[in-house]
């Protein structure tokens, strides 16, 4: 079987991604640029196992979370909450160490880990998920 059209594999990092996120976030002093960017990766992670878990295939090749959730929206409506917050998780997609890219905020880190337990939630949803969970 093709990895990418594997849920358990994409559950799998987007537990892992979450893990760590909340790890880093609880540092002194955190690390908020990785926050976020591991928050961005975890959702994505989670709504393509979602898909996958739903029978669509392939998976789609985007990084656009916003894209992504409103394909989630086709099988569980409450992912169009969080198209909003599905925008600003993508601001985070390319890793934010680099000079240039203007840097996150405690306030920033926080909404993304709000947004990335609606994600991991929806995910959960249904009757036979098995996907991932966040501890915080």
């Amino acid at each position: 079987m093709n990895p990418r059209n594997n849920k358990a594999e994409w559950f799998r990092y987007a537990k892992m991604y979450a893990r760590a996120a909340s790890f880093l976030m609880e540092k002194t002093p955190p690390v908020h640029n990785t926050v976020c960017y591991l928050s961005f990766l975890s959702a994505e992670c989670s709504m393509k196992g979602f898909l996958l878990q739903n029978h669509l295939r392939p998976v789609p090749d985007t990084h656009d979370l916003r894209e992504l959730c409103q394909l989630c929206a086709s099988f569980q409506a409450g992912y169009l909450e969080l198209e909003d917050d599905c925008d600003f998780l993508t601001q985070f997609a390319t890793p934010s160490g680099f000079p240039s890219f203007e840097r996150a905020t405690q306030e920033d880190a926080e909404q993304a880990l709000d947004t990335l337990q609606g994600i991991l939630e929806l995910s959960q949803s249904q009757k036979h998920s098995q996907g991932p969970t966040m501890t915080m």
